[in-house]
């Protein structure tokens, strides 16, 4: 039972975290004031920044960010020059627009029916939320790889998994031509 940590180990390692958070304080004390913890940003995060508005093309009821959007750039129009003359000149920072659109408030009611561990709540919202093909859910294609298959759900509606899905690829990947052969018999058995 040798290398466990004793008292006297214990009380060492005590001392060290002591010494380490003296020392912290100390240096904070004498050279604080020349490194702030925050840094000025002289309000350019509270500024609005106000952007095109992107919608699709059908008006639904889950395009209401969007419309609020197109509100926020007709409000812009009646600022004063002053005002106007402030936004141009520092770049606006503000949280991006949400690229999934908002769920109905059904699928919200769902999050607070019971628990994700009976099936309900959150693991039940998420299973109704993943029913949904992309196009439903997004206004735009996130990423460039979507562009491929953007609106083809309508095209391709009777798409066929195997059962068993690995079994194909360890069949193309493992049994080669030249090499172990895939025959399988009735006769197969590791016993």
């Amino acid at each position: 039972m040798r290398g466990l940590l004793t008292t006297r180990e214990q009380d060492g390692w005590r001392e060290l975290i002591n010494k380490e958070a003296s020392c912290r304080v100390s240096w904070k004390a004498k050279y604080g004031h020349k490194y702030p913890r925050r840094v000025t940003d002289y309000g350019v995060a509270k500024r609005k920044c106000f952007l095109p508005a992107i919608c699709p093309p059908e008006k639904s009821a889950s395009s209401l960010r969007c419309q609020e959007v197109t509100v926020q750039k007709e409000d812009r129009r009646q600022l004063s020059g002053k005002e106007e003359k402030q936004q141009e000149e520092g770049p606006s920072l503000q949280e991006p627009l949400p690229e999934m659109r908002v769920p109905t408030p059904q699928t919200t009611q769902l999050l607070y029916q019971g628990f994700s561990h009976e099936g309900k709540g959150r693991h039940h919202y998420l299973k109704q939320r993943k029913m949904k093909s992309p196009e439903e859910k997004f206004c735009y294609p996130v990423l460039s790889s979507w562009e491929y298959g953007w609106r083809l759900g309508d095209v391709v509606k009777d798409m066929r998994t195997p059962i068993h899905g690995k079994s194909r690829i360890v069949k193309d990947t493992f049994y080669f031509k030249n090499g172990i052969f895939y025959h399988p018999s009735k006769t197969d058995k590791l016993s």
